[in-house]
């Protein structure tokens, strides 16, 4: 596999990785929004998070934004949720969402990123599992 194939690869794997987490998130949340909001505005909530997902199936720069936007808000109104918010969003998404991780995460991601580029052929999933295992 060539240099070039094999970074392809690796945006596919972590794009895959967290579009994966963002579903996971997206179907726990009706659930967990139910218990500290009205129904409108969770309604709400979930067809704009939808909407961001569905936007970074079809443009990834745009939906990435939108989806940005939105966690950041998500997380700034309803710090009770954060928990459920799984942490490589955070870092997949980027921008804003970087400030409700601490150093330590962050240096812990980056390190995965780190240990791809020593390593080319390495999936994200399998530098994640090395690098945080």
């Amino acid at each position: 596999m060539s240099a070039s194939n094999s970074k392809e690869n690796d945006k596919s794997d972590f794009f895959s990785f967290n579009r994966m987490l963002l579903d996971e998130f997206a179907k726990r949340l009706p659930e967990e929004l139910a218990k500290i909001v009205q129904e409108e505005q969770q309604k709400e909530l979930v067809d704009s998070l939808k909407a961001a997902i569905k936007e970074l199936d079809s443009n990834p720069a745009d939906g990435q934004y939108l989806a940005q936007n939105w966690l950041f808000s998500f997380i700034g109104n309803h710090p009770q949720l954060t928990p459920l918010v799984p942490r490589d969003l955070l870092w997949f998404l980027g921008g804003d969402c970087l400030h409700f991780m601490t150093d330590e995460e962050i240096n812990a991601f980056q390190k995965i990123e780190d240990r791809i580029t020593e390593n080319p052929e390495l999936s994200w999933v399998e530098a994640r599992r090395q690098s945080l295992n």
